[in-house]
């Protein structure tokens, strides 16, 4: 007979870094009888001294049952934090929601353990849910879709935080009679809708058509608007900044040089800021307006 395997003192959990495989390391954790200091994603993390390293394969199934525990445990709003915090980039993340899982899963526990902003065990995952969303937030202001050849619509992004899950329905709801992507190239991930549902791929590389043939022009068009808008004696470059964090704008065409609204031509001079009228002598064809 072959003796159990003891449960490791000092160990960490590496996992893919996705929820579900966040959840099928909680789950592990409590077959194993384990108490992990750590549970980090991906293979580089540095484990401490003496530390012993268990990788952990995703299992959606048992992903599946934790979401059920603790949904029964803390209500919907507890898991809707889990789900939120597991997509931060933070190092501790993994960590955080392990935590808050023992903690909301013991017997004196109960669907009021969310709202224990005080508690250790709580707090930072509260606190990184606020993060994510913020940053989904972000996103939801700062995504410039542009039109390519067969009346696709597509979306760049390099968010802190792997937002594009918590994005896919509020803009599947909103445009939903063309099939776009979102790709977020930090975390390699494309969100795609195809007109009547919505999925996740990782992808290192994204191969796309051509723009379409007056997007170029949309998109001085709409610099053109931005500038003219604009009010001279207001310009406050540190609020825009402030409210318009420059880490968004390589993917804004308002803010792209290419677009020189002083003159009608389309270059690489730096922009001026003045009061240039729109000049749109053609609309955009049905298959490009939104």
């Amino acid at each position: 007979m072959i003796a159990a395997e003891e449960p490791l003192a000092h160990v960490a959990y590496v996992y893919d870094g996705t929820p579900e495989g966040l959840l099928t390391a909680v789950f592990q954790a409590y077959a194993n009888h384990e108490d992990p200091e750590d549970i980090a994603q991906g293979a580089a993390f540095q484990p401490r001294l003496d530390q012993s390293v268990r990788t952990i394969e995703t299992d959606a199934a048992l992903a599946e049952r934790v979401k059920r525990g603790l949904v029964r445990a803390t209500g919907k709003a507890g898991f809707n934090a889990v789900l939120h915090a597991s997509l931060s980039d933070d190092a501790q993340a993994g960590s955080v929601v392990y935590r808050f899982i023992r903690y909301a899963m013991r017997s004196n526990a109960n669907r009021a353990a969310i709202s224990e902003i005080a508690h250790p065990a709580v707090a930072p995952l509260i606190a990184l849910d606020r993060s994510v969303m913020n940053e989904r937030h972000l996103m939801q202001q700062f995504l410039r879709f542009e039109c390519l050849k067969g009346n696709i619509w597509f979306a760049r992004c390099s968010p802190k935080a792997s937002v594009v899950p918590l994005l896919m329905d509020w803009f599947s709801a909103r445009f939903n009679d063309a099939p776009f992507m979102i790709y977020d190239e930090a975390h390699r991930i494309a969100g795609i809708y195809d007109g009547s549902g919505w999925q996740l791929v990782q992808t290192d590389i994204v191969n796309l058509p051509e723009k379409a043939g007056d997007e170029e022009m949309m998109q001085q068009a709409w610099k053109r608007f931005y500038d003219a808008v604009s009010i001279d004696a207001r310009y406050h470059p540190e609020l825009r900044r402030h409210f318009m964090p420059k880490r968004f704008w390589e993917n804004l065409p308002e803010m792209d040089e290419r677009y020189d609204t002083s003159t009608d031509d389309y270059s690489l001079n730096t922009p001026s800021r003045s009061k240039a009228g729109m000049k749109l002598s053609s609309a955009a064809p049905p298959s490009c307006q939104k």
